[in-house]
């Protein structure tokens, strides 16, 4: 059969956690085929001022056997395997089921533009041919009880039918393994741990499953979550989610995981469009219906993520609100500014380059707000939106920093690392004062069988409540309940790019003061011994204690045990003011017990910037795949709202007297806005809401950006730091490097972005703030005058310069927000929380990632999700969620509606026969050798650890206990790097000896492989020959074993009768 490779070289959608991986193979089927290609695009303009430079880049995806379903809602794609695929390799594995026969299924995979192709044949085992285990009920729900017998009879005839097959959803041509891997890594990008459930699968699912039904769930939701990010441009239907259960019993399951995962965002979200569903058979429309309106204030990231989620919900959701006699509700968004995304904002430049080296159509263009997408992977979703769908180009950020003294000499990295790591103990030390933050029920599956792509064949004996409400939970289900880890993450580096401490596992501050900087490498004062610490508590019990007060304290204290020097204050005060970047703040306004609240929730990969501007983004938002409605120039002066009924509309009042009624409000207003009291709320915001408004800080950061005609800069660093005096410059006390130390002291060299050369600065901490009422003729020179020290006298003046003043702009009145000095660990999740009919968007109520674009678009997700609940109710529930066995094949001909094909049934046990006598004549075929990774570090740890071991019990602090693993592990490598080659030697001699062993056991396994499937070849020719497989009557009088040719079928079912090369 003709196989096409569809191959693309660049386009930037590389990257959706399987960017390393192949494109899809798509393979032409003998079906009769209509193409339907699904690529969102918009025919309106974007309602800005804006050039046709502005236009988005779309894709289109073209395959010659894409299929239309006409019952989707989404455009899909389904692509044939043939059950027979990869039969020498991988079926030997498992050879037939317990009555004999081996059941052959036609399985599908998703077209997809990130789509692994690297599969393992000789894994030992084939997805064409695995039974996968089933898991059961738990025993609660008696098969042989009367009651639930009659309780499942009851709701089996109001439960939804499904006209799909188990496993239609899983590709055919991975092996489990490979197929379990792409599935956790789908979960890993989505912003969900693969292996637990989340809080809300928690509460949802505890009544409903046992501890040991939770690996089966992880896997449907795994699945599911793999189906979208293999290709973001298509939407994942029902159908298809429900595929990717294993037994029809899951199907109710994977439909309520499916509902979970649309309705809080985790799939089918962005810009994709979202096709109308054809209903057979409908009713006349009704001449009119209602049809509410969502009104939502604010047209940023959250304002329009919000919007756009809406659209997408009403659309899935459709017959929904058909059914309750309403027409889909309309979104509208008022935004009071000229134009669309808030604080992400690219300032177009007035000057042009000379010689162009952006893609044509891109703006050059100065981020006056956001710029960094601060890491794609794990969980980004903004690496859907950016990669997956709009696919625009970005520049990855180099975090390689040179810091210049304020001379303009390069300071030695030395000596910056140790003030590095000096700055990292001391904010390591403030750690032990955090919020002691309540800990959640942690439900996990079986890591291995996850891994291994496998369910779990037990049988629960309670419910997960069950479990969690007996007296004995703690000890009969240790092993699934909440985890008390003893260790807490603790920082130990700095993110030079966004200002972020990196954190690690870890029991914070374990070490003396004294001890800790000798180990950095500092020089102890004469007569300090190891056991000197330092005493924080007096400062920390201050009434008025923050962040930066005990910082400064620690500081203080240090002068008595290292013998600084002006440069190293500086440099410490350097990574000071990278901290106050990245809180818009003072240290000594920020919370200490909640300044790191977000924590362990970064997301991993390149910090990136996008080419021709970040806006490009909320654009994209805003008219992909066809425009919202925004009402610009809205400045809003009053929002009437209803606290405690939705029986009548709302009111919004406009400054210009126009007014907007609406059923329901999403307010994504800056909270800087909120803090001013300017938009009258009635009745007013309650206390409860006002608490955290008022202690949720709002800050400012601010940048000067400079153009030139050209580049005077190394242009292949993207940063670049310098130090700033005091006012003495000679002065040892931390208090006179507070005004300064902000001032220009991170430079960025945007000229990859803006296609210019051009410079921006930071001015963080009190810089920001002087910078509201500095001129701009000042600021100018002053930058001149620093880089004019770094890079000599010959530094010209600026041929454009752009200053931003977020602290004056009267629609956000700052930048972003920080944990103030009264800060409450819940204000974040109380500020999310709805009244009545308004609800709140906006990245001050996302508290996992505040301070950040994709924070605010997360939150727009959550309000969207909390609007569609309380107009359509919650999640819909069936008792019990996981039929009993004893109804398993009652529901699977309920769900298969048609008799299995009487051709593919023959073919199927024939299949088993021909396997079968090939096992009886050649045996089993051998197995591929274990792989034991030598490795001379895993060998170095395992011999060194008790030496490591007892070098982290020296100069240990009093009640921090024994090490842990992951203190000890990080000493194992300390040891490993400063080991010299010799003592390595014997290491890495073991493990040649190892490789060369394994290498040769493989080389001995290809062969005998190779000969036992040429072998098997051979005698399947024979066999077939001697005993074939003879149609019976009943194919030729079957009406459907042509069903999938003449009508659609939901999911990717495939058809058996293609042929694929292996």
């Amino acid at each position: 059969m003709d196989t096409h490779m569809a191959q693309h070289d660049d386009l930037h959608l590389m990257g959706l956690q399987e960017l390393d991986s192949h494109l899809s193979i798509f393979e032409s089927s003998n079906m009769e085929m209509e193409s339907s290609a699904g690529t969102p695009e918009s025919t309106s303009n974007y309602g800005d001022t804006i050039n046709v430079s502005d236009q988005l880049n779309s894709i289109i995806v073209k395959s010659t056997d894409e299929v239309y379903l006409p019952s989707a809602q989404y455009g899909s794609r389904a692509r044939p395997t043939d059950p027979k695929l990869n039969a020498l390799q991988a079926e030997h594995s498992i050879k037939s089921t317990s009555d004999g026969s081996l059941h052959l299924r036609p399985e599908s995979a998703r077209d997809s533009m990130v789509s692994s192709m690297n599969t393992d044949i000789d894994d030992g085992s084939s997805a064409l041919s695995s039974i996968s285990s089933k898991a059961t009920s738990p025993t609660g729900f008696d098969a042989h009880s009367k009651e639930t017998h009659k309780s499942a009879s009851q709701f089996a005839k109001r439960r939804e039918k499904f006209d799909i097959r188990p496993k239609v959803s899983i590709p055919t041509d991975l092996t489990p393994s490979e197929y379990a891997r792409q599935c956790i890594a789908a979960a890993e990008s989505s912003r969900l741990n693969p292996y637990s459930l989340h809080i809300e699968e928690h509460a949802m699912l505890r009544k409903h499953i046992s501890h040991q039904q939770v690996t089966t769930y992880l896997n449907i939701r795994n699945g599911i979550l793999r189906l979208w990010t293999r290709n973001p441009l298509i939407g994942v239907m029902r159908d298809e989610a429900v595929g990717c259960a294993k037994d029809v019993r899951w199907f109710d399951a994977a439909s309520v995981c499916y509902e979970w995962l649309v309705r809080r965002g985790y799939i089918n979200y962005g810009c994709l469009e979202h096709i109308e569903a054809k209903r057979v058979n409908k009713k006349p429309r009704a001449p009119k219906r209602t049809r509410r309106t969502i009104a939502v204030l604010g047209a940023g990231m959250s304002g329009l993520g919000c919007a756009r989620q809406l659209e997408g919900l009403f659309s899935q959701f459709e017959e929904r609100f058909i059914a309750m006699g309403e027409d889909p509700p309309r979104v509208i968004v008022l935004e009071g500014r000229d134009r669309i995304g808030g604080r992400v904002y690219s300032k177009a430049m007035k000057s042009k380059p000379k010689y162009p080296t952006l893609s044509y159509g891109s703006r050059h263009t100065a981020e006056m707000g956001g710029m960094i997408i601060t890491g794609f992977d794990r969980g980004n979703p903004l690496n859907i939106i950016v990669r997956g769908q709009l696919a625009l180009p970005y520049h990855a950020l180099k975090p390689d920093t040179t810091i210049y003294d304020a001379i303009g000499r390069p300071v030695d990295i030395n000596r910056d690392q140790f003030a590095e790591k000096l700055f990292n103990y001391i904010l390591d030390r403030v750690s032990e004062y955090k919020f002691k933050l309540p800990t959640h029920p942690v439900i996990d599956g079986d890591k291995d069988l996850l891994d291994a792509g496998r369910d779990n064949s037990s049988e629960g004996s309670k419910t997960i409540s069950e479990v969690e409400d007996s007296s004995n939970s703690s000890t009969s289900s240790s092993k699934n309940t909440s985890r008390a880890p003893s260790e807490q993450m603790v920082p130990v580096s700095s993110d030079r790019l966004t200002g972020r401490a990196h954190l690690e596992p870890g029991i914070p501050a374990v070490h003396t003061a004294a001890f800790k900087a000798q180990e950095i490498g500092w020089q102890l004062r004469d007569g300090v011994g190891i056991e000197q610490d330092l005493d924080l508590e007096n400062v920390v019990n201050s009434k008025y204690a923050t962040l930066g007060l005990v910082f400064d304290e620690a500081i203080r204290q240090y002068t008595r045990i290292i013998e600084f020097a002006p440069l190293d204050l500086q440099l410490i005060n350097w990574h000071v003011a990278n901290l106050e970047y990245s809180n818009a703040v003072t240290c000594n306004k920020l919370s200490l017990g909640g300044w790191d609240l977000d924590t362990g929730n970064e997301w991993e990969g390149k910090h990136t910037m996008v080419t021709g501007g970040y806006q490009q983004v909320p654009r994209g938002l805003l008219n992909c795949p066809e425009p919202l409605t925004v009402r610009k120039g809205r400045k809003v002066r009053r929002v009437s709202y209803k606290p405690d009924t939705n029986d009548s509309p709302s009111l919004i009042e406009c400054e210009d007297g126009e007014e907007i009624e609406a059923d329901y409000i999403v307010s994504s207003i800056p909270l800087g806005v909120l803090k001013q009291q300017n938009i009258q709320f009635e009745p007013a915001l309650p206390d409860w809401k006002m608490g955290p408004i008022q202690r949720i800080g709002y800050g400012v950061l601010n940048k000067v950006v400079l153009v030139y005609e050209e580049a005077f800069w190394d242009e292949s660093r993207d940063i670049f730091g310098t130090l700033r005096n005091p006012a003495n410059r000679f002065s040892l006390e931390q208090s006179e490097y507070f005004t300064q130390r902000g001032r220009f002291f991170q430079w960025f060299n945007v000229t990859n972005t803006t296609g210019l050369p051009t410079l921006l600065a930071l001015m963080a901490g009190d810089a920001a703030f002087s910078t509201e009422s500095t001129p701009n003729d000042f600021l100018i020179a002053e930058a001149t005058k620093v880089l004019r020290c770094v890079f000599g006298a010959s530094v010209p003046l600026p041929v454009e310069a752009i200053v931003t003043r977020w602290g004056h702009d009267q629609f956000s009145y700052g930048s972003y927000s920080y944990t103030g000095p009264n800060f409450r660990p819940d204000d974040y999740d109380v500020m999310a929380k709805p009244i009545g009919n308004l609800f709140f968007a906006g990245e001050h109520t996302c508290g996992t990632h505040p301070a950040t674009v994709h924070g605010a678009y997360i939150s727009g997700l959550r309000a969207a999700s909390e609007v569609l609940e309380s107009m359509i109710g919650p999640i819909d529930i069936p008792e019990p969620l996981v039929l009993p066995n004893s109804s398993s094949m009652k529901r699977k001909s309920d769900s298969i509606r048609s008799p299995k094909d009487p051709k593919q049934a023959r073919l199927e046990k024939y299949e088993a026969e021909v396997w079968d006598a090939i096992y009886v004549k050649l045996g089993d075929r051998p197995w591929k050798p274990a792989n034991n990774y030598a490795n001379p570090y895993r060998m170095y740890s395992k011999d060194k650890w008790e030496e490591a071991k007892k070098k982290c019990e020296t100069g240990r602090r009093p009640g921090k206990g024994k090490p842990i693993p992951n203190e000890v592990k990080k000493m194992v490598t300390k040891m490993w790097k400063e080991a010299s080659d010799e003592e390595k030697q014997p290491y890495n001699d073991r493990a040649e000896v190892q490789k060369k062993a394994y290498a040769d056991a493989l080389a001995d396994y290809n062969l005998k492989a190779g000969q036992w499937d040429k072998d098997a070849l051979a005698y399947r020719e024979i066999y077939e020959l001697e005993h074939p497989s003879i149609p019976t009557p009943e194919e030729f009088a079957s009406p459907s074993r042509d069903r999938r040719a003449k009508r659609g079928v939901n999911g990717y079912a495939e058809d058996s009768d293609d042929e694929v090369d292996v």
